[in-house]
């Protein structure tokens, strides 16, 4: 090796060398080379903002917007900005005229998978502001879509509990949680539609005990999978989401401990004590010998089910679903 004007030369290729006690070198760390600057007297509205060139609702009917080359897509960011602008009845409204355009448009040959964005967007806005029937409306369409992936079936499942078809969301739960195991905001969602079934109107009596276990054991395994977590992040934010959900979980369980006669300290203080989840997850194991019972009393799809989430918690976390990425997801709520 030879050295010539501060270049070290090794086999042909060139090093540059560097004084380790200058700061001007050309491998300067990048937190060392910033410069910050004083952005606060900026007054800065993006143009987008501005003009709103996206929206052209008002000027062009959607049947011949829809039908221009780049149409679908300015139509598309249009919903996107009115939902993220809380604009919920205009944004249900747009969402309807390009459903009705795009099928007029197509026919028999629409492919309706093209616009699933917005009929997700134009649902979820329905939820918001409580129209029922503009949520009914969307998810007929929405099925149209069709669709093999976790986020297809989460969706429908918040649907069909927000349209109070309790028994479907669970299946729909159930088929997210048979792809993605470890989602404690699923297995949570999952009791909580289980009390509500138990609270539904001309449910039999027999039926409501032994709902309420199962619920109570889905939001005990939901803070299983939240305990077990080794990915959390010690963020603040991260720390707090954790606490909140906790928390949010534990007074779930309190109040099914309680229609169930289960004496439980409802002190928010126990929310992470494990010893006191697993006080409650005894209640719900041991066989289940009413399940049998249950099963008598129900239809054949709830019982499925049913059967599906009492196995879950008799064999307990599994080990099939801790995996590194489905803790990360976890983690990251």
């Amino acid at each position: 090796m030879t050295e010539l004007n501060g270049v070290d030369d090794i086999h042909g290729f060139f090093q540059f060398a560097s004084d380790s006690d200058s700061d001007d070198g050309l491998f300067v760390a990048a937190r060392d080379r910033k410069k910050d600057f004083d952005v606060t007297h900026i007054n800065y509205t993006p143009q987008i903002d501005k003009d709103a060139w996206f929206d052209r609702s008002k000027d062009t009917s959607v049947v011949e917007w829809a039908a221009e080359h780049n149409g679908l897509d300015e139509i598309t960011f249009t919903v996107q900005r009115l939902y993220f602008k809380q604009e919920y009845t205009m944004t249900i409204d747009l969402c309807k005229q390009m459903v009705c355009a795009y099928v007029a448009r197509y026919g028999k040959n629409a492919r309706i998978a093209s616009i699933r964005e917005i009929i997700d967007i134009g649902a979820r806005s329905a939820m918001r502001v409580d129209d029922l029937e503009s949520t009914r409306y969307f998810y007929d369409w929405y099925l149209q879509c069709g669709g093999m992936n976790p986020g297809y079936n989460s969706f429908r499942a918040h649907v069909l509990a927000k349209l109070s078809r309790w028994e479907e969301a669970i299946e729909q739960h159930i088929l997210y949680l048979e792809q993605r195991h470890q989602d404690a905001v699923v297995w949570e969602n999952i009791g909580l539609a289980l009390v509500s079934l138990s609270q539904k109107h001309g449910v039999d009596t027999k039926l409501q005990e032994p709902l309420l276990r199962l619920a109570l054991g889905s939001y005990c395994r939901a803070f299983s999978i939240i305990h077990g977590c080794k990915n959390w992040k010690p963020t603040e934010a991260a720390v707090r989401r954790k606490h909140i959900q906790t928390t949010r979980l534990w007074q779930n369980a309190v109040s099914a401990a309680q229609d169930l006669s289960i004496f439980v300290d409802s002190s928010n203080k126990n929310a992470e004590d494990e010893p006191t989840w697993q006080k409650l997850q005894a209640e719900v194991t041991g066989g289940q010998p009413w399940l049998p019972d249950l099963l008598d009393l129900c239809t054949i799809s709830l019982g499925k089910s049913l059967v599906w989430i009492a196995s879950q918690l008799a064999d307990g976390p599994s080990s099939e679903g801790n995996d590194a990425d489905e803790e990360k997801n976890v983690a990251e709520l």
